[in-house]
């Protein structure tokens, strides 16, 4: 596909600053390929371009553009593709140092860990575990704070300038320490000491910006305070930078994010010139015009000349809403639609989106029923989710081998092989539990001596881990059935191990064979980046997982008042006008056919039935009085 002029006249632009407001389904990452590119060729040896994605999606998908006009290694040499919090922590990894953090930190991902941290913080503090440690009325308050300080470190706050309620200078501190003394950051960590270190330490800042004369960031109407101030310092006065994005999918508010950065401060500040795409490649007309509904400054240039479907559905319950989609999914796979490529349609083109997770219940029953293949994207955070024994052990081991001061995990180890220290001796370590005979006792002999040989191996002090020798101990403990009392153990370790090898397959990918150890490869599961895909068949997601897909049929249920909208936004039109935005991004994740639905009833979990109305958001032409979900 050729590039159109405008699409052309942003890839040759030489402008130092440009920001480029790109409508949904513009050719956006086909245009910063090139754009990429044509930086490339202006470069000098030794310098690179720094592209900064929102989503390791994002990364791959633009990596693999780029391959098709450079090898893998002139790539490594050319261009740093990634997120801006897998850049970061590089950065906090080679340069921590300099500010006194350890070379070898690790990520605590999960809210559990954090939230375990914080409430330790808390009570270490007197007037504090006096007043919110003496009742389970108070983890809302707990849950809060928390919540108060991540804010804090995205607005790039420190503990020596943060004197707000309800978290005090006091309490971040004791937070920040005691992860410290775990040898561990949490994600907002990751900016905040990389700023610190840019900030702090100029010679260091001098590298960067020696290196990277182009800064291309993706999806910049997601930009937050500390992503931005970030790019500024990099840049520098030397460096160029262009931002790409589209105020309408500014979706992650909640997340301190602001399409003002990329479209009030960044102009503001840099005098960067506007360019703008509007055509649109990709979406049917019907789409298109339902999209504009609910946007109504979206420009809509250059249509693609395919009708497409536009259809919303009332349902007397969340039970036919469900059957409905299941009847007409089956139909468009076996028969297809004349305005989808192809002479059928696959799964795999086909999504249904909603607002939470618990619209999907109903669905994913009959789909099971159905027997239909489904994934489920309902969090950025995927990490380790082993479902057996011997893979949460393994899972958690991991942690400890690599850092021997994470207290947190070796209580979760100890509570997951039922190790009581109240009742039995106090077992202070992992290499202690390493040296007793309590798993052999507990599970056998057969699940010990794998373990202990799988830690002994990865104790070995040599440059690279050996995992390829700890599938294989899995492999022949998966292929032995007497290693299991029922075929249901044996499903629950084989699916473990297996999401293991394709683990590791992707770390392997993504890294040189020098740079493989135990504790990069846990960075890389934390950040998303060794995260294998498992989007199998039909995909449901949430509609913030599905930000930047893109399918031939999208189906959005559930679009009822208190739903889509979120009855926590009714009150306030800011937090309102971002689920219209929502809503926006949803009806644009399809190319062809959208097709949208509500209950007029819902089955309460506490029993009873709810009577719902309609999502505002839905217009009133679109609602046939007669229409209850005939398939056609």
């Amino acid at each position: 596909m050729n590039l159109s002029p405008r699409q052309q006249e942003i890839v040759n632009a030489t402008d130092k600053y440009l920001y480029i407001i790109a409508g949904a389904g513009s050719g956006k990452t086909r245009t910063l390929t090139e754009r990429i590119k044509f930086l490339i060729s202006k470069n000098h040896h030794g310098e690179k371009i720094l592209a900064i994605t929102f989503s390791n999606k994002a990364a791959n998908e633009l990596n693999d553009r780029l391959l098709y006009s450079y090898t893998e290694e002139q790539l490594k040499d050319l261009v740093y593709t990634g997120t801006i919090h897998n850049f970061c922590m590089d950065l906090v990894i080679q340069r921590g140092a300099s500010i006194g953090l350890s070379s070898d930190l690790h990520i605590f991902e999960s809210f559990e860990d954090r939230l375990e941290i914080f409430k330790n913080a808390v009570a270490s503090i007197p007037q504090l575990r006096q007043k919110y440690m003496s009742s389970d009325n108070n983890n809302r308050w707990i849950k809060e704070s928390l919540d108060a300080l991540s804010k804090a470190k995205r607005k790039l706050m420190f503990p020596s300038d943060y004197n707000q309620k309800p978290v005090s200078r006091l309490l971040y501190q004791e937070y920040q320490n005691l992860m410290l003394a775990q040898n561990a950051i949490d994600f907002d960590d990751i900016l905040l000491y990389a700023y610190r270190i840019l900030v702090e330490k100029e010679s260091i800042l001098r590298i960067y910006q020696r290196i990277f004369k182009h800064i291309c960031v993706d999806e910049a109407q997601d930009l937050n305070k500390a992503q931005y101030e970030i790019i500024k310092i990099l840049a520098g006065i030397n460096s160029d930078i262009c931002m790409v994005g589209d105020p309408n999918q500014a979706i992650y508010g909640f997340n301190g994010s602001s399409s003002e950065y990329m479209c009030i401060e960044f102009p503001n500040e840099f005098k960067a010139k506007k360019y703008q795409l509007q055509e649109n490649f990709r979406s049917s007309k019907s789409v298109l015009e339902a999209a504009k509904k609910i946007e109504p400054d979206f420009e809509i240039e250059g249509q693609i000349p395919i009708q497409g479907d536009f259809i919303v559905n009332k349902f007397n319950n969340e039970n036919d809403e469900s059957a409905w989609i299941i009847k007409k999914l089956k139909l468009l796979l076996e028969k297809g639609h004349p305005d989808v490529e192809g002479e059928k349609i696959d799964i795999h083109q086909c999504a249904v989106l909603a607002r939470n997770r618990y619209v999907f219940t109903t669905l994913e029953n009959l789909l099971q029923e159905n027997k239909i293949d489904y994934s489920v994207r309902v969090s950025i955070n995927k990490g380790l989710n082993s479902e057996s024994n011997i893979f949460k052990i393994f899972d958690l081991s991991l942690r400890l081998l690599m850092n021997q001061q994470d207290t947190l995990h070796f209580s979760e180890l100890l509570s997951v092989i039922n190790y009581d220290n109240q009742i039995m001796p106090k077992m202070g370590t992992f290499f202690e539990l390493r040296q007793s005979s309590f798993l052999e006792c507990q599970f056998g002999k057969v699940f010990s001596d794998v373990l202990n040989n799988i830690w002994d191996l990865l104790s070995q002090d040599t440059a690279q881990i050996k995992f390829g020798q700890v599938l294989e101990y899995f492999n022949k403990y998966c292929d032995d059935k007497s290693n299991f009392s029922n075929d249901d153990e044996r499903f629950l370790v084989f699916n473990d191990y297996s999401a293991w090898v394709e683990r590791w397959k992707t770390y392997c990918r993504k890294t040189s064979v020098e740079n493989r150890t135990i504790s990069d490869l846990m960075r890389s599961i934390a950040l998303g980046i060794a995260n294998i895909s498992d989007d199998n068949g039909l995909i449901l997601s949430t509609v913030h997982m599905a930000k930047g897909l893109e399918f031939d049929v999208v189906f959005i249920m559930g679009l009822n008042e208190g739903t889509f909208p979120d009855y926590r936004t009714q009150n306030n039109q800011e937090q309102l006008k971002e689920e219209r935005h929502n809503m926006f991004v949803s009806i644009t994740r399809a190319k062809r056919l959208c097709y949208l639905s509500f209950p007029l009833e819902k089955v309460m979990p506490w029993g009873g039935i709810k009577r719902q109305s309609p999502s505002q958001f839905l217009d009133k032409s679109w609602i046939n009085s007669d229409r209850t979900g005939i398939v056609n």
